[in-house]
């Protein structure tokens, strides 16, 4: 549980995958139909006599149904933030929250508490837990406060025990349930989207690897990106005259300098045959200092190879909005191009590509 409190949440990742596999409107259409109908039931039940009763519940459901039906536009028409949906989840649950508060009916009530589990599996499809456990709470307190009304206006003990186990099984159950399996589907997919002679990243996971990076650093703060572009030089002799078991041999190996030189939090992905990429987002001086060790340890492996490395690095300035793919795809153009460089001036260098802050980049 402690390993899963300071795991990251899965909005970035979990939206990427949705993105490339085409299933992103889906998903949008879903959540706004869902939101208002969510947004529909308290004005359903002003028409009910089980329902607001007061001039003040009234006016609290026509507020829950307004919050929920302005929190719908956020799916409307295109995929939100990870603050844009964090905020709509605060907002429905909120709503759910009033809705059954303001039901003269206390069964009603508390049975309309089971709607938090709905919001709680959404939580868990894309947030952390930290935020399912808060949509839990706030889902049994108001629970609670029906459970009491109940047990008070119908003296039936068994009815309220009943009525509050299912509520929470329901609010457990279905949260938790999603949370364990896309955690486990999110270390599935990595494992299965790596190249299988190197174990790294394959470009496609790269990518959601890298967006994970840029997201992990507050927009508030200018974010770093560093692209680092390896090609190994004369690699196709080594194939010729010793074989192509050599020449893997030697790729498993490069990889292994990759992961002793980068930091755990770096990106590393073979793109194909004797090229491999690497992302981090470290400070000039540690980015260089790293990508001289990758040169030196490629070099001092036992197969005679050596590598030309490209490295092109950007600085996002605060409050920008980063397309990372775009963004990305950039990068490892400039990087690309100064790996060539260093490839025709001989090779077993480096060159760095210079990046001009895109300001302007949406």
């Amino acid at each position: 549980m402690a390993t899963l409190w300071r795991e990251a949440d899965q909005f970035d990742w979990f939206g990427a995958y949705l993105r490339d596999r085409g299933l992103q409107t889906q998903w949008r259409i879903a959540t706004f139909v869902f939101t208002v109908c969510l947004a529909a039931v308290p004005l359903v039940m002003l028409g009910s006599p089980v329902g607001p009763n007061t001039s003040l519940t009234r006016w609290i459901a026509v507020a829950a149904a307004a919050g929920a039906g302005s929190a719908s536009l956020v799916w409307l028409f295109t995929w939100p933030s990870r603050r844009g949906s964090v905020v709509y989840n605060v907002i429905c649950s909120a709503c759910i929250a009033a809705t059954c508060l303001s039901l003269s009916n206390a069964y009603g009530a508390l049975m309309g508490c089971t709607v938090f589990a709905v919001i709680g599996g959404f939580l868990a499809y894309f947030h952390a837990v930290g935020h399912v456990l808060a949509n839990l709470a706030l889902g049994m307190a108001c629970a609670a406060v029906a459970a009491a009304r109940l047990l008070i206006d119908t003296g039936d003990v068994a009815l309220t025990v009943a009525a509050a186990l299912i509520v929470t099984a329901l609010n457990v159950g279905i949260p938790f349930g999603i949370f364990s399996l896309v955690h486990s589907l999110r270390i599935d997919l990595r494992n299965s989207d790596r190249d299988p002679l190197t174990g790294l990243l394959n470009r496609r996971s790269f990518s959601n690897a890298v967006a994970e990076l840029i997201a992990a650093q507050p927009p508030s703060l200018r974010r770093r990106l560093n692209v680092t572009m390896v090609d190994l030089d004369n690699f196709k002799r080594l194939n010729d005259s010793q074989g192509h078991a050599v020449g893997d041999q030697a790729l498993v190996s490069v990889a292994a300098v990759l992961r002793e030189s980068c930091d755990a939090g770096a990106a590393i992905a073979r793109l194909g045959g004797e090229e491999f990429v690497i992302a981090d987002t470290h400070f000039v001086a540690r980015h260089r200092a790293i990508v001289e060790r990758i040169r030196q340890g490629i070099a001092s492996t036992p197969f005679g190879v050596t590598a030309s490395l490209g490295t092109c690095s950007a600085v996002v300035g605060p409050h920008v909005v980063v397309v990372a793919t775009e963004f990305v795809d950039r990068l490892i153009r400039m990087a690309d191009s100064a790996m060539y460089t260093a490839k025709r001036a001989g090779g077993d260098r480096v060159e760095h590509c210079p990046f001009e802050e895109p300001e302007g980049d949406g």
